[in-house]
């Protein structure tokens, strides 16, 4: 009877340990989401784009922040929260959806397009308050020989919805929505003279 009683405890108190032992959490896995609606392709492309480059801190999935109110000079990732692929993939995608509709420059070869993205990240200025930075510059190389190359700098900031990873890809995400079009006007502006 009493090595029943043990017995029972003991599996008790193995269950119990199930339940009460720390989960392991799931990691939240993001993309930039939906793509704004591009107007359907009219002409040729005026340009060939060539993969987002990004510097090695960029390279892996990890949502960057950074904690100016401690130590600026820090870059750290969210632990529990990554983006789906490197943040230069994820605009290489983005980037290839929304030019593809961009017109041509008639009776001109397609020009290459070749975008750096330099800053990606979330900006601590208190544990409460947060502003996305998206740094990025683009390089256009005419197709004509000869031509010089043009580049232009973008630099967007804006607040972050939350002050999390969550906040820091839905600011991020309106950054590179709100970018896009710049980028575009200058690739019109730019392309075809």
């Amino acid at each position: 009877m009493k090595a029943r009683l043990l017995g029972s405890i003991a599996l008790a108190a193995c269950l119990g340990g199930c339940s009460l032992a720390p989960t392991v959490p799931s990691r939240a896995v993001y993309d930039l989401g939906p793509a704004p609606a591009a107007p359907a392709a009219s002409a040729p492309l005026a340009w060939r784009l060539a993969d987002v480059t990004a510097p090695p801190w960029l390279a892996g999935e990890g949502i960057a922040y950074r904690l100016t109110f401690r130590q600026a000079q820090r870059l750290e990732h969210y632990r529990d929260s990554v983006w789906a692929a490197p943040p230069a993939a994820l605009l290489t995608q983005r980037l290839r959806e929304q030019l593809a509709s961009a017109p041509g420059c008639e009776g001109r070869p397609a020009a290459l397009l070749a975008v750096g993205l330099d800053e990606f990240e979330q900006v601590f200025a208190s544990p409460s308050d947060s502003r996305v930075v998206l740094r990025a510059h683009a390089t256009l190389w005419p197709a004509a020989v000869g031509a010089p190359a043009l580049q232009q700098h973008w630099r967007l900031e804006r607040p972050a919805p939350t002050a999390d990873a969550a906040g820091a890809v839905r600011g991020l995400a309106q950054a590179v929505d709100d970018w896009l079009p710049q980028l575009a006007g200058w690739l019109a502006a730019s392309a075809c003279r």
